[in-house]
């Protein structure tokens, strides 16, 4: 083989790829490390073909002078293209994980504090009020339906247990509201209760197709072991069909 044959494999970047520039198969070399794909315009010496340069990922060119030209692909750039491609449709598609706590902080923001009246907590003080669903005040309750009940509270005093309590005040008269859970420390608080904690008391208030379609005041007290008020609130409902 010739000087410039030598010369020439030497120059050649498909060198690599196990062909010489004349199809003649050669020992394949360790390949080298798997590099970022970069536009390159260069040619070996004696090269033919004009043109731009080889865009991004494009397979590169080369050819002696007078000799068949031949294509060598960028390995390293379809490895790029393949491990890009897998990690955008991993972002792409969302888990059901990923769906369900998006769902529930769309719940969550769509439950807005409520307007209420503190009518005596005394060994606790009310930090929020939320009934849900109830878009706009006064809480419509349609007859049939339970609604969520969510008070944050923190705690004046140390209680071993807690007790729920709810009316319907009607002309300054108070009518016990049945719900299904009175018992404080089996509606989402911890119990002892602890002074200076703060807790999330959740339940539900269904109302049931017997009620009359009326307005009236909803009052729903929390007592602890001394019967004194952990919270008590008043907002005002109207019932309907």
């Amino acid at each position: 083989m010739s000087s410039n044959h030598h010369q020439l494999l030497s120059t050649c970047p498909c060198w690599h790829s196990g062909y010489s520039a004349f199809d003649m198969p050669i020992r394949r070399a360790a390949p080298p490390p798997a590099a970022p794909c970069q536009a390159t315009s260069r040619r070996p010496p004696g090269a033919r073909g004009g043109g731009r340069a080889p865009g991004r990922g494009a397979p590169q060119l080369t050819a002696g002078r007078g000799r068949r030209a031949h294509v060598t692909p960028q390995r390293g750039c379809r490895h790029h293209r393949s491990t890009w491609a897998t990690a955008a449709a991993a972002v792409m598609v969302p888990s059901p994980l990923v769906l369900l706590l998006a769902l529930g902080a769309a719940a969550t923001a769509l439950a807005e504090p409520l307007r209420f009246v503190d009518c005596g907590s005394i060994d606790g003080s009310i930090q929020e009020v939320n009934v849900s669903p109830c878009p706009t005040q006064p809480c419509l309750l349609h007859k049939g339906t339970s609604y969520s009940i969510n008070v944050t509270f923190a705690s004046k005093i140390e209680s071993q247990g807690s007790k729920a309590r709810v009316y319907g005040e009607m002309l300054h008269v108070d009518i016990p509201f049945p719900i299904p859970e009175p018992d404080g420390c089996k509606s989402g608080i911890q119990c002892p209760i602890q002074k200076g904690h703060s807790y999330s008391y959740l339940n539900k208030l269904p109302v049931k197709s017997e009620y009359p379609s009326i307005k009236l005041i909803v009052k729903w007290e929390l007592v602890d072991d001394q019967d004194q008020m952990l919270f008590c609130w008043k907002i005002p409902v109207q019932i309907t069909s």
